[in-house]
């Protein structure tokens, strides 16, 4: 059982994940407000440093209530907010993880999400004692699905007009990974 009252760092190579705290507002919003990076995200672009502020407190309140865990993607030196990702939910009683993620599109193609769900797997099956992870891709976002792919997800099932957004309703792609597919994929990672 994870306690989230001391945030867990993480650090890779190139990456730092921290805490998403309340100064990366207007960083989140720079991400959010993208209309290019929003494309295949559940929501409209951002129209307010507010709505990030908003974010930032669900996020927060999540981790005080041990259902869910984000965690600010920093470059390594530098702590401002390049992008997100985290456990959305945290299914306990099946030992399951929903995950998330999203990068300024200026990180776009540099592998920076790839070596962020790295660290934050490792830390979900070893400190969340996860048994799976799962994660909704919208149909045509091909570089999301190429990427956890190489991370050893499967894909487990297409769900047609299953999310509802303020687009209406869209598909979604569902993937898998197990801790043992993460267990063979980490060597190749």
């Amino acid at each position: 059982m994870s306690d989230w009252r001391i945030f867990p760092r993480l650090e890779t190579t190139r990456l730092v994940l921290r805490e998403i705290i309340p100064t990366d507002a207007e960083d989140l919003f720079h991400i959010f407000s993208d209309e290019e990076t929003m494309r295949y995200w559940s929501c409209r672009p951002y129209t307010s440093v507010d709505q990030a502020r908003g974010l930032i407190e669900g996020i927060a309140e999540a981790a005080f209530a041990g259902s869910g865990i984000h965690w600010a993607i920093t470059l390594r030196g530098d702590e401002r907010l390049v992008g997100k990702c985290g456990y959305n939910e945290w299914r306990k009683a099946h030992r399951r993880g929903d995950i998330s993620y999203i990068v300024a599109r200026e990180q776009w193609g540099k592998g920076i999400v790839s070596e962020a769900l790295g660290a934050m797997l490792d830390y979900g099956f070893d400190h969340m004692n996860l048994h799976s992870v799962e994660a909704g891709v919208t149909p045509g976002n091909d570089a999301s699905t190429r990427m956890l792919q190489r991370l050893g997800f499967r894909l487990e099932g297409h769900l047609r007009e299953n999310f509802l957004t303020d687009r209406g309703f869209v598909d979604s792609l569902i993937y898998s990974l197990l801790r043992s597919d993460w267990e063979s994929a980490r060597g190749r990672v």
